[in-house]
């Protein structure tokens, strides 16, 4: 719908052109129209009862339902169907149930998903393989202290060069 199809109705809406030309019901028409659907639903409750009669036979229901009752159920089961209908629509198909937990359920260990699983398991491994690092017994670690001692050894090899070279510049002055 475009804006260019839209007329402001006496209220002050905006509405489509083809509702702005239509003229409004009055509420007098609005309840025949309910009387009409009752009727109609009155007749179609007749039918099905002439239908279950013909079907049973007249006598052999053992519990008779008032036509009130009957009225009630029906109008019931057309409001459950409308909202099954309505909430089919609303409904995310992926979203899993949720399942009733029990008390006795709460304390219990529930089973992990596969996700949280995984992590677990990574978890656990990086924790033992943090253990075994410290410990200086994987490959990592000992590379590791192989090349700190390397350089420890050439430290100490530049500070006896540095003492040296300071001892050798001391001992001219002194003479």
């Amino acid at each position: 719908m475009f804006s260019r199809d839209l007329v402001v109705n006496e209220d002050g809406i905006a509405v489509s052109a083809d509702q702005a030309r239509r003229p409004r019901k009055k509420k007098v028409e609005e309840s025949s129209e309910e009387e009409e659907e009752e009727e109609e639903e009155e007749e179609e409750s007749e039918e099905e009862e002439s239908e279950e009669e013909a079907v049973a036979g007249s006598s052999s229901s053992p519990v008779e339902l008032s036509r009130a009752e009957r009225k009630a159920q029906k109008k019931a089961k057309k409001q459950q169907e409308t909202v099954d209908e309505e909430d089919k629509d609303l409904v995310n198909p992926n979203r899993l149930p949720v399942k009733n937990l029990k008390i006795s359920d709460v304390g219990a260990p529930r089973e992990l998903s596969r996700r949280e699983r995984e992590a677990k398991e990574a978890a656990e491994a990086k924790e033992r393989y943090w253990k075994l690092h410290q410990a200086g017994k994987t490959d990592q670690a000992k590379a590791d202290m192989a090349r700190l001692r390397k350089i420890r050894e050439e430290r100490e090899a530049a500070a006896a060069a540095r003492k040296a070279e300071a001892e050798a510049a001391n001992e001219p002055k002194e003479r």
